[in-house]
């Protein structure tokens, strides 16, 4: 059984992925659209929450937003700016310069 994606796996590759954006900035929507193509959900991640119309997947990357407050979420320590007018995130400086550090 493949090991299921955590909410902390997606946090390189959607700052990867605001990166090479203009501005930055990409939707909740289309970050959900970019990492399902990097990851290749399956297994309990690919399955519709039940009452619902989204997968456990698309909910994690949500989950990147809607946990932005917590201590350790990389939206409170400064990597990205969560837009709730325009339903996105923008990478900041500090997101782009631990890019920099992590893939020289």
């Amino acid at each position: 059984m493949p090991e299921r994606v955590r909410e902390g796996d997606l946090v390189v590759p959607a700052l990867r992925v605001m990166s090479e954006r203009p501005n930055g900035f990409i939707t909740t929507a289309d970050l959900i659209a970019e990492l399902e193509h990097i990851f290749q959900p399956s297994g309990k991640d690919a399955e519709i929450i039940p009452g619902r119309s989204d997968t456990f997947f698309s909910q994690k990357v949500r989950n990147l937003i809607s946990h932005r407050n917590n201590q350790n979420s990389f939206i409170s320590n400064g990597y990205a700016d969560y837009d709730d007018v325009r339903e996105g995130l923008t990478i900041t400086d500090n997101g782009r310069g631990l890019l920099q550090q992590l893939h020289g």
